[in-house]
């Protein structure tokens, strides 16, 4: 996942802002922040703001730029874009626009558009290490990796210290298994942002990944000390310490994780094997009826639930979850297995 340049303001300061077996990676949010009229991030007030800055000045890139920026914050993009292409008409060399177009682009999933701007506004300096950095997130999207790869260079190239740029290369890396590249890449963005806790994440995941316990649970405790807000860490977390046999610990980190994002089917069906473990069948049984809710497909889940159906003498809604799970995954040893099991008892 990756970390993006969210819009570029008007003289601006720029302010940085998946386990479903094992890891869930964060995608990390930029956020430009622009002070001229937004005072204590009231967005709402900036629309008033810049409404008022067009109608006084309404020949003016810089104005509608602003205006397109309020309105993209309120999540109302073909409002935004609109302004932005007025912007581009009164002054077709105002690359915060186009930065911002792209942007905007990108929201609506119009990724050659976003290309395309994104690919002008990289022309000003001021700008080239973040258009390159969106550049390099569409082209991973899209599943360029050798594009995305050499685009989050460039940014490097032009900002060392950018550490969204070294953040989002080293998830490239991660995925393509270059495990020692992409630990390189999160120091590097852990280097230049200490505080930046969506890496902190990620180097867990890669701690993870290396059978690190105890490196990435120090990794993941470090992320929810800066942001404890991060469900997904919290979902790491417990993992971790379900794998360590640290069950009260788990429980409350799932328990914490769904608070945050009741919608996670995968957390549900851990904390589901927690109480299975701890032989609260009815209670496993809720859990897993949950994340199938949310997730009908979820093998893992089918296969869970027969067999808390099975450990309390349910066994035709056992071998029928056994089933499903098998007909979902044709050839799944476990499914099979359990099949086989009730017929022979």
């Amino acid at each position: 996942m990756k970390a993006y340049y969210h819009q570029q303001g008007i003289h601006t300061v720029p302010s940085p802002l998946s386990l479903i077996h094992d890891i869930f990676f964060l995608v990390l949010i930029v956020f430009i922040t622009f002070t001229t009229y937004v005072r204590n991030g009231v967005w709402e007030k900036s629309l008033f703001l810049w409404h008022d800055v067009v109608k006084k000045s309404p020949g003016k890139a810089r104005s509608h730029t602003g205006l397109g920026m309020a309105y993209f914050e309120q999540g109302w993009n073909d409002e935004a874009v609109a302004e932005y292409l007025t912007a581009l008409r009164l002054n077709p060399d105002f690359g915060e626009a186009h930065f911002n177009l792209g942007i905007a682009y990108a929201k609506q999933g119009r990724a050659s558009e976003a290309l395309r701007e994104y690919g002008i506004a990289s022309r000003y300096g001021f700008l080239h290490a973040r258009a390159q950095s969106n550049i390099g997130n569409i082209f991973d999207e899209k599943g360029q990796v050798d594009e995305a790869i050499e685009s989050y260079l460039a940014a490097i190239r032009q900002s060392p210290g950018n550490p969204a740029a070294h953040y989002n290369l080293g998830n490239v890396y991660f995925k393509q298994g270059r495990l020692d590249e992409a630990l390189q890449e999160f120091r590097t963005a852990l280097r230049h942002n200490p505080d930046y806790a969506e890496a902190h994440n990620n180097l867990g995941n890669l701690y993870l990944a290396q059978g690190l316990l105890d490196d990435a649970a120090d990794e993941y405790r470090a992320a929810l000390k800066l942001d404890p807000s991060l469900e997904k860490t919290h979902y790491n977390l417990g993992n971790i310490y379900s794998k360590q046999g640290r069950l009260d610990e788990a429980f409350q980190e799932y328990r914490t994780a769904l608070k945050f994002n009741p919608d996670n089917a995968e957390a549900h069906n851990n904390l589901g094997s927690v109480y299975f473990i701890q032989q609260r069948f009815d209670e496993a049984i809720e859990e897993y009826r949950t994340a199938l809710t949310l997730k009908p497909d979820f093998v893992e889940a089918h296969i869970n639930i027969g067999n808390a159906y099975k450990k309390e003498g349910l066994m035709d809604k056992a071998r029928e979850e056994f089933e499903i799970a098998l007909k979902l995954r044709p050839g799944f040893t476990p499914a099979q297995k359990a099949i086989r099991a009730i017929d022979n008892e």
